[in-house]
């Protein structure tokens, strides 16, 4: 299984700026390095948590539909990252490698976190002839375009973990929590976890 990135964002959930005033930093010297840490902070938080912090398209390959993101009695599939905003397309591949494009009119997409894609009476989720990487799903996922539209929380946590990469002068808490995280940013993401049964 692999989840990958069409584009990049057009945007960091926070600003250099942003973690410039976060970290009392008063010149530019270090904006690239700070840039860099913002990226890998955001990339964090959006694997600990499974959401596109900012919108963007995704082409998620699959060798079978994941067991652990069924539902509906296996008519339901979670994409591999959310908020989903649209699917653009699933292909499915025979054994011989062709692609066959899996018709819209035979599901429906259901939008938000977690989005899913629910295949609809009577069809079922179709199968792959391949064996590895038989299933490509190509969507949209983030909460939108903007640093503003992500959530308060989770901007939060990328200046934290920022700070904490740049040398924990600002981060009051050296208490480590899950995940090895920052205590404060442990409790800032944990209500956006996925949580499995």
């Amino acid at each position: 299984m692999a989840l990958l990135e069409l584009a990049p964002p057009g945007a960091e959930p926070v600003s250099v700026s942003d973690a410039r005033g976060w970290l009392r930093v008063g010149h530019g010297d270090e904006d690239a390095l700070l840039a860099s840490l913002i990226t890998a902070a955001r990339e964090r938080v959006e694997a600990l948590t499974g959401l596109a912090l900012i919108t963007r398209s995704w082409r998620e390959v699959l060798d079978a539909w994941p067991q652990r993101r069924l539902s509906a009695c296996g008519q339901a599939v979670r994409t591999g990252a959310g908020p989903l905003i649209n699917v653009e397309a699933v292909r499915i591949y025979d054994a011989y490698g062709q692609a066959s494009v899996w018709s819209p009119d035979e599901y429906r997409v259901e939008t938000g976190d977690p989005g899913r894609i629910i295949a609809t009476a009577p069809f079922a989720l179709p199968r792959p002839g391949r064996r590895a990487g038989g299933i490509e799903i190509d969507f949209t996922a983030g909460f939108g375009p903007a640093p503003d539209d992500v959530p308060a929380p989770l901007r939060e946590a990328v200046l934290r973990l920022t700070a904490d990469s740049y040398g924990g002068r600002h981060a009051p808490d050296a208490a480590r929590g899950e995940a090895g995280l920052p205590e404060g940013v442990a409790h800032l993401i944990r209500p956006y976890r996925s949580v499995r049964l």
